[in-house]
């Protein structure tokens, strides 16, 4: 099996709230308002969702850029 790259591997809920320290409450409530990426389902029709890690750590570099800055 070949090796994806590192931003193409899924994360669920526990690792997203751990990278980026916020309640999974607040994450949500960021996904509603367009300020976090959205998790998307992992199988059709299925209930487990997911993030890829790469959209995690662009939002985490876009808040660094952004220098703590409120919006």
């Amino acid at each position: 099996m070949d090796a994806k790259p590192n931003s193409l591997r899924v994360v669920r809920m526990q690792e997203v709230t751990e990278r980026v320290s916020l309640a999974p409450s607040t994450i949500y409530g960021l996904v509603q308002t367009g300020k976090f990426p959205a998790p998307f389902k992992i199988t059709p029709g299925g209930r487990a969702a997911g993030w890829l890690l790469g959209d995690i750590e662009g939002w985490l570099i876009s808040r660094t850029e952004k220098g703590g800055q409120h919006e």
